[in-house]
């Protein structure tokens, strides 16, 4: 990266002070009535756990031994910058190196508490930064941490005793070899911060010292320098997606920046525009922004307030930010709706071979009965969730996915409800009713089915069905290959005619099914 000086505009500061509050002061809009809501927001306070965007927390989402790494080096004393110095340390796992993709960001973090030995690899050599972590695995770690691991410990047995010896347990329906969600790890967590001593007789409260923000709200802070960042990521989330008709509605729209490395982008000028798609023209809606320019904060964050025009209803109002990035500007953009029939579409998009969480990816949507197109660019954020304001009507949904530098197979397939294109590029399509006023969730996260056809025939097409009852079409390639992005289900396969080919075929999302050769 490199700094340019560049003059922050007092304007700015002043209009966002007061609707950006501090980095931690977070309401969960998912988090009512789970039992776990006080710990979540004690993690969010201390500013150990973050949301997974628009607000929300994503309590029942899985803890996995990156973000895992992260947690516990906050609760030993680490910090930014000590994983910072860490990355730099020789690669201690043979998946754990610069350049190792989704999870590069917990590199030093997996370094640092590696070295502590809190949490040790896999004993294949491997640390499998996006494994799911269970209870006990947690329970593990915090005991550690906690130095009350004893030696002679069996596990998982004296592990699971542990924590009832302990009280990590507390409030908790344990089940030692679940998987832990985040909500159940927020519990465990501020349990072992604020309760349970350590055999000095001191707590984690009483050692580490967190980052939780006690800022002066009068206090509007120096003039800095600007960064400009070699990569930036934007990642949006609104106060409100979906707002009430009739004009004076206010939404806070929240853009968190990250570097190439997944570090926070602090200091960087980001540039708010907003604007009205037609079949004709873009109406200009920025005058509605409370500033059109704002410097990210020490976390990354930059924020504006949008208030909504009468003539906006019914109408996706497109927020689009654009940041410097090396020698030219990158942009990214988000969409809100004032509707008062308008529902939400939500959902989680993963990568179809690996089960990891796919970011970034497009969603479009098409009328059925009309030529009306809706684009929402980058739609799924951290966790690959997503969630999307949309009229009533009859869609075809797509999901764009892009597996950027890694190959997952190589040619072109398709089929009724996917196509995997020689760019490394793949689409999925399904179609979906949305009625007034609901809470949609799309079933987006697939897995992969694929096989070869020894005798191709004349008609190309497998016909695969599910036990639920849907089919999807497999079109087989001149070689006898075929490949399709598929839910996780038990299916069939047939011909055209009806003729059963295989059946009892098991698919499970993010896993790959390969079926190897066979006759039609």
């Amino acid at each position: 990266m490199r700094q340019k000086s560049m003059r922050v505009l007092v304007l700015a500061v002043i209009l966002l002070v007061g609707v950006a509050g501090t980095a931690h002061a977070v309401t969960f809009t998912d988090i009512d009535g789970n039992p776990h809501k006080e710990a979540i927001e004690e993690m969010a306070r201390l500013g150990i756990l973050e949301g997974v965007g628009d607000n929300r927390f994503a309590p029942d989402m899985e803890l996995n031994r990156a973000a895992a790494a992260k947690v516990a080096a906050f609760l030993l004393g680490y910090t930014e910058e000590d994983a910072l110095e860490a990355e730099e340390w020789a690669p201690m796992f043979d998946d754990v190196y610069p350049g190792m993709g989704q999870h590069e960001w917990a590199l030093g973090w997996i370094n640092l508490i590696a070295a502590d030995e809190v949490i040790i690899g896999l004993g294949d050599g491997n640390y499998g930064p996006g494994n799911p972590l269970r209870m006990v695995d947690w329970v593990t770690i915090l005991t550690r941490i906690l130095q009350h691991e004893e030696a002679q410990m069996t596990w998982p047995d004296d592990y699971n005793e542990m924590a009832a010896d302990l009280g990590l347990d507390a409030g908790l329906p344990y089940e030692g070899m679940n998987i832990v969600d985040r909500a159940e790890m927020a519990r465990m967590t501020t349990t072992a911060i604020f309760d349970i001593e350590r055999p000095d007789g001191r707590r984690i409260i009483d050692i580490v010292v967190f980052d939780v923000d006690e800022r002066d709200p009068d206090d509007h802070g120096e003039e800095d320098d600007v960064v400009i960042y070699d990569a930036i990521r934007f990642s949006f989330s609104a106060q409100r997606t979906l707002l009430p008709a009739g004009g004076g509605q206010t939404t806070e729209i929240t853009v968190k920046l990250t570097d190439g490395e997944g570090r926070p982008a602090a200091n960087t000028q980001v540039g708010f525009f907003a604007g009205i798609e037609t079949s004709d023209d873009v109406i200009d809606r920025s005058g509605q922004l409370s500033t059109r320019e704002v410097i990210s904060d020490s976390n990354g964050i930059a924020r504006v307030m949008y208030t909504t025009l009468a003539a906006d209803d019914d109408q996706s109002i497109a927020i689009m930010a654009n940041a410097p990035q090396g020698d030219d500007w990158t942009e990214q953009r988000f969409s809100i709706l004032a509707s008062d029939t308008a529902s939400l579409v939500q959902g989680r998009l993963i990568n179809p071979f690996t089960g990891a969480a796919h970011e970034g990816a497009d969603i479009s949507f098409d009328a059925k009965d009309n030529n009306s197109h809706m684009m929402h660019e980058g739609a799924t954020q951290i966790g690959g969730l997503y969630s999307l304001p949309v009229l009533p009507g009859d869609y075809h949904v797509s999901f764009h996915l892009d597996f950027g530098s890694t190959a997952h197979y190589s040619g072109e397939f398709h089929g009724s409800h996917s196509q995997l294109n020689r760019d490394n590029t793949a689409t999925m399509r399904e179609t979906v009713s949305i009625a007034e006023n609901q809470t949609i969730t799309l079933h987006s996260e697939r897995g992969v089915l694929m096989g070869m056809v020894t005798n191709i025939g004349s008609d190309r097409n497998l016909y695969i069905t599910r036990d639920t009852g849907e089919t999807v079409i497999a079109e087989v390639n001149d070689d006898g290959r075929f490949m399709i992005l598929i839910r996780g289900g038990t299916y069939t396969i047939g011909t055209r005619t009806g003729a059963i080919i295989k059946s009892g075929v098991n698919v499970t999302p993010g896993v790959v099914t390969d079926l190897g050769s066979f006759a039609r």
